[in-house]
């Protein structure tokens, strides 16, 4: 499999502005943020402002940023995740780590994100560690997870 340079994922986007999502998607897959430097050229492939872009980014918890993020945090905070405490655990994660929800760390290696929906429901609540999921019924062995990932 060959591996696509920024360039190349973006330009195949080019004049389709209602890919945004999709190419945003391919970007978080990628680079686990949407690189800073990939802003100006969405912009142009995409026939977007500054503005548009950013609040779809914002909307979906994107994070923008240069700094590599070592592991992304996913928690979901759809009804069923959210009635089988999530937001407990997103605490929990949050705490253990000291980082806020939806915030890079201070070092740009962690992102505990909030998502809508993992489609993980029947496995509530769902938490995803760079994109696998992972239970969340033993909150320490989840801590010690994330660990790993940063290590």
């Amino acid at each position: 499999m060959t591996i696509q340079t920024l360039e190349q994922i973006i330009t195949a986007h080019a004049g389709k502005a209602d890919e945004l999502l999709v190419l945003a998607e391919q970007l978080m897959d990628r680079y686990r943020a949407i690189p800073t430097s990939a802003l100006p050229l969405i912009q142009q492939q995409l026939g977007l402002t500054a503005t548009e872009i950013q609040s779809v980014l914002s909307f979906y918890h994107y994070p923008v940023t240069d700094a590599p993020i070592q592991c992304r945090v996913e928690v979901c905070r759809a009804l069923s995740c959210h009635l089988k405490s999530a937001d407990a655990v997103l605490r929990h994660l949050c705490g253990a780590f000291g980082a806020l929800p939806d915030q890079v760390t201070e070092d740009g290696r962690l992102l505990i994100a909030r998502v809508d929906c993992l489609s993980d429901c029947e496995r509530a609540p769902a938490v995803h560690i760079n994109g696998e999921y992972v239970a969340a019924t033993d909150l320490d062995a989840l801590v010690k997870r994330i660990r790993e990932s940063l290590a």
